[in-house]
């Protein structure tokens, strides 16, 4: 099949009619409606009013408001972002890990730009068992953190899943950490500052170290198979149980009574606990 083209121009008669045809053409058609302007919303972030700018770990977030209702319009993980926005107010949301600031902006048609200061600072933790020579293995340091309120050193939590060594990025204050030696009864408190613009180091000493258990008939002699381990407070409270010949304990800094049952006989002891010194501790058969 053959197609051929024309030039639809010569369809058309000349003169005034022409001319008509055409206005008539034109008012056929609705012209296209204007594009709504818009502007550009700059933004970048600081430590503080006077703080170095914030180079990582932002979330930026942008609300239409329209007297009490917002509506989320925009978002953005980008250090410095840009926005393209219709003319109008704007509440402009960024965070930084746990630390947020709002501002409320007009974007222009011409563009804007706005800086938006956090009160940010961060808290990395490590923990050491007596002296910082023995470092506490990550996976036995239980971290919680704490907001302080009236009379209450735990008033608020804030998270109870930060891990030693990690970065957790705060507002600016006081905070009250609880950390948590797992499998033994050694827990420290303590209050940290976190600071705008800085990275808070605190490094926890928990004063406990490894008991190794043994009932023998005479000093330094064979420990006695299947003996049953109960190690008490002063007050009463038991801290730790264990069965076998030679178990390992790790156990806060202090005094304990130790009670042993073997071939259902009870032999008891008084064991004094060093942070960081392990050692034997043995109760002699009578």
């Amino acid at each position: 099949m053959q197609v051929r083209f024309r030039d639809m121009s010569r369809l058309l008669p000349r003169g005034p009619s022409r001319r008509a045809l055409l206005a008539l053409g034109l008012a056929g058609f609705a012209l296209p409606a204007t594009a709504q302007r818009s502007g550009l919303l700059t933004l970048r972030a600081t430590f503080g009013e006077r703080g170095a700018e914030i180079a990582q770990d932002l979330v930026w977030r942008i609300y239409s408001v329209r007297g009490t209702d917002a509506q989320l319009v925009q978002q953005s993980v980008e250090a410095r972002p840009n926005f393209a926005l219709a003319p109008g107010e704007y509440a402009v949301h960024a965070s930084h890990g746990l630390a947020t600031a709002i501002r409320t902006v007009t974007v222009t048609e011409i563009g804007t730009a706005a800086v938006i200061p956090i009160n940010a600072g961060a808290l990395v933790v490590t923990g050491h068992i007596g002296g910082p020579e023995r470092p506490m293995p990550p996976a036995r340091q239980a971290l919680r953190l704490f907001i302080p309120t009236a009379n209450n050193s735990e008033g608020r939590l804030v998270t109870s899943v930060l891990r030693p060594g990690s970065v957790l990025r705060l507002p600016e204050g006081t905070y009250h950490l609880v950390s948590s030696y797992t499998g033994t009864n050694s827990v420290v408190r303590s209050d940290v500052k976190v600071e705008t613009g800085k990275v808070t180091e605190a490094a926890v000493n928990h004063r406990a170290a490894t008991m190794t258990l043994k009932l023998v008939r005479n000093v330094g002699g064979v420990a006695l198979a299947g003996t049953q381990w109960t190690i008490e407070t002063p007050g009463g409270d038991i801290v730790a149980e264990a069965v076998g010949a030679f178990p390992n304990v790790d156990i806060a800094e202090g005094a304990y009574t130790v009670t042993a049952r073997h071939n259902d006989r009870e032999y008891k002891g008084q064991m004094k606990v060093e942070g960081g010194v392990n050692r034997d501790f043995e109760i002699i058969v009578d």
